[in-house]
């Protein structure tokens, strides 16, 4: 079967060709590739196979080619996973020798697979992540009673303090989330993604009825929020941001809680809270009281200067970040992330 090079963008009837298998995820869809070209300018490279109408095996591969960072591939750029798509071991060895002759004559500093560990059998990760997932069966009550004796607590706190959640669509409900987005990657220490990023987000994801964001707000003061993405019958929480003054009255819970009922009662199997580093023992901690199980993400670099997958380096991290106001931040963001790729 030859190899095909695909723009998902362009595509017609992309999300229906990838959702006849099982492996598949939002992060393989054509929302997900329109909001990286349209954020960032990148070049997307979709190496697949296909058998009569079904896809027998997928790399999904966006071009980084960057003055600053070099060119490579990146499967898939800021995307928590996006693990191959191959129905056997075969097919997806062949694809990658094509992908692995792709980039080195297109000059890639790198390939980055995000996942696809069972492919990669023996090679040295470079990066190991933890994701927990969520199956979404049984009702709100069993999901409740499931739930840490934490969780149902905090999530009681949070209904008896005032807070109002809401399930939206709107684009001004993401932009006030963007605000307490870009307060929490100043605590951080990291600038937030641009504004543009987000707009993105909105045109090719979430007008396009493939996601949402939950607000909570306090004496009308949004105080927490999220913002989940979806395909087929599976979601995943993306990003979330608090405002930590408010932090007592539990709004988190709140606003997770009605995205799980939401997703629950609309049919769907399963919720990923996303990748979470290993050392980030509080987030691990908050993902674990919901139920969900938790399984391991590795990352892999194939570098072609050495012709072999290649460790990380230690993290290098920068703390002088939470003293800059949030507009230079922005600027930040704005200026370096398409580089970061």
């Amino acid at each position: 079967m030859p190899t095909e090079i695909i723009d998902p963008v362009v595509c017609r009837g992309w999300n229906e060709l990838i959702a006849s298998g099982p492996e598949h995820s939002f992060f393989h869809s054509s929302n997900w590739a329109a909001v990286l070209v349209d954020s960032y300018s990148y070049k997307p490279l979709y190496f697949t196979r296909r058998e009569g109408a079904q896809v027998s095996a997928l790399v999904s591969v966006m071009e980084v080619d960057s003055l600053l960072t070099g060119k490579r591939g990146v499967s898939l750029s800021f995307t928590d996973y996006c693990a191959p798509i191959s129905n056997d071991e075969a097919s997806f060895s062949s694809i990658f020798d094509e992908i692995l002759h792709y980039g080195k004559d297109a000059g890639w500093k790198y390939l980055e697979m995000r996942g696809g560990a069972k492919h990669f059998n023996g090679a040295v990760p470079y990066g190991t992540y933890a994701r927990h997932v969520l199956a979404l069966h049984g009702g709100e009550l069993e999901l409740f009673k499931n739930f840490s004796s934490a969780t149902r607590r905090n999530i009681r706190t949070a209904e008896k303090s005032g807070l109002r959640v809401a399930v939206s669509d709107f684009e001004t409900d993401l932009d006030e989330y963007y605000r307490l987005h870009c307060r929490t990657r100043k605590r951080h220490g990291v600038p937030p993604q641009p504004r543009s990023f987000f707009k993105a987000i909105h045109r090719n994801v979430i007008s396009k009825g493939k996601g949402f964001t939950v607000l909570a707000r306090f004496q009308g003061r949004p105080v927490s929020g999220a913002v989940y993405f979806y395909s087929g019958r599976k979601a995943i929480y993306k990003f979330g941001a608090s405002d930590l003054r408010y932090q007592h009255l539990r709004p988190a819970n709140l606003v997770m809680w009605e995205a799980i009922k939401w997703f629950s009662n609309n049919g769907f199997d399963e919720l990923c809270f996303g990748r979470t580093d290993l050392d980030n023992a509080g987030l691990v901690h908050f993902k674990s009281g919901w139920g969900a199980r938790e399984e391991t993400i590795h990352y892999y670099r194939y570098d072609f200067s050495r012709s072999t997958f290649v460790q990380r380096l230690p993290a290098f991290r920068f703390p002088l970040l939470q003293r800059l106001p949030i507009p230079l931040l922005r600027l930040a963001g704005t200026l370096l992330y398409r580089h970061i790729g």
